[in-house]
C-alpha cells in the first residue's frame, strides 16, 4: 500500500471515531453506521399526538393525544393514548407498554376499553401493536401502531355524538421542553388555556395531564380536548381545584401536519 492511500485510510477511520476529515459532522457519520440513541439516553417524559389512518370517516376524531414514559438506558416504557374526543366521555386512555431496545420501542402493546356502544362491534376491548424508534434529529419519538384482528373503522355511538376507531395509524412524541414555533406560547386565564396565532393552523389539541401519574401504571389524563385553532382557547372542566397539572396544547394543519408545540403548568 501506497504511503497516499495509507494517509486515506487513517482519514477514514479519524471519520468514524472523532470528528471527521473534510465535510459532515460526527452525528451524521455515526447515524449512518449505528442506530441513533445507540448509548444510553433519550429518556424522560414525552408527549404528542397518534394520528388515525385516513380511512377515519369523521375528522374531528382523527387526532388524538399520548405521553411515554421512557428509561434512559434499554428497559421497559409506559404510555397512554386517549380517544377522549367528545365532552361526554370518559378519558378513554389506553395503556401503552412496552421494551425499548437502544433506538427503538419493541415488543409494544395497547390495550383498554373504549365506550361500550358500537354500531358495528359490540365489544369495547381494544388490543393492538405498538413501535417505533428515537430520531437524533429531531430529538424525539415516532412510529405506528395496528389493531389485533380489526380491519376498517369501528364507529362508536355516546350520548352525545359518533366517533369513530381506525384498525391502525402513526403517532409522534416530543421532550416536554420542545416548544415550536419560536414565538408559540401557552397561557392560562381563569378556567381557559389560550395560545397565541400561528397562520397555517387548523386544528388545536389540548391535554391535561396529572405529572404525578406519568411514570406510572396509572392513567395521567384528566381531559383531552379537540378543537378548532381559533378562537385560540379552550374551556377546561371536571379538574380538582388547587391541583397542579400540564396543559399540553398542539396544532396541526388541515392536512394533521403538527406545526406547534408547547407544554405548559396549570392549576384551576
Amino acid at each position: 500500500m501506497s504511503f497516499q492511500k495509507i494517509l486515506l485510510a487513517g482519514c477514514f477511520s479519524t471519520t468514524l471515531l472523532l470528528t471527521g476529515c473534510g465535510s459532515g459532522t460526527t452525528d451524521q457519520v455515526l447515524d449512518s453506521i449505528t442506530p441513533p440513541a445507540l448509548e444510553d439516553g433519550a429518556g424522560g417524559r414525552f408527549y404528542g399526538y397518534f394520528l388515525q389512518t385516513d380511512n377515519v370517516a369523521n375528522p374531528a376524531s382523527n387526532i388524538g393525544g399520548m405521553y411515554l414514559s421512557l428509561p434512559n438506558s434499554g428497559g421497559t416504557f409506559l404510555g397512554r393514548m386517549s380517544f377522549q374526543f367528545l365532552a361526554c366521555q370518559r378519558t378513554n386512555a389506553l395503556s401503552i407498554s412496552g421494551d425499548k431496545l437502544t433506538a427503538y420501542l419493541k415488543m409494544g402493546v395497547i390495550s383498554g376499553s373504549l365506550d361500550s356502544l358500537s354500531s358495528n362491534n359490540l365489544n369495547p376491548i381494544f388490543n393492538g401493536f405498538f413501535s417505533g424508534s428515537y430520531s437524533r434529529a429531531g430529538d424525539n419519538y415516532s412510529g405506528t401502531y395496528n389493531r389485533n384482528l380489526v380491519n376498517g373503522d369501528d364507529v362508536k355511538s355516546t350520548n352525545c355524538g359518533n366517533y369513530n376507531v381506525a384498525d391502525k395509524g402513526t403517532w409522534q412524541v416530543y421532550k416536554a421542553s420542545q416548544n415550536f414555533p419560536n414565538h408559540f406560547t401557552v397561557t392560562q386565564t381563569g378556567d381557559s388555556i389560550n395560545w397565541s396565532f400561528v397562520s397555517n393552523a387548523n386544528k388545536a389539541l389540548i391535554m391535561i395531564i396529572d405529572p404525578m401519574q406519568v411514570n406510572s401504571n396509572n392513567n395521567a389524563f384528566i381531559r383531552q380536548i379537540v378543537a378548532p385553532a381559533a378562537p385560540l382557547t379552550a374551556l377546561v372542566t371536571n379538574v380538582t381545584r388547587g391541583q397542579p397539572y400540564l396543559a399540553v396544547v398542539e396544532l396541526f394543519d388541515a392536512q394533521n401536519k403538527p406545526v406547534a408545540f408547547q407544554t405548559f403548568a396549570v392549576s384551576f
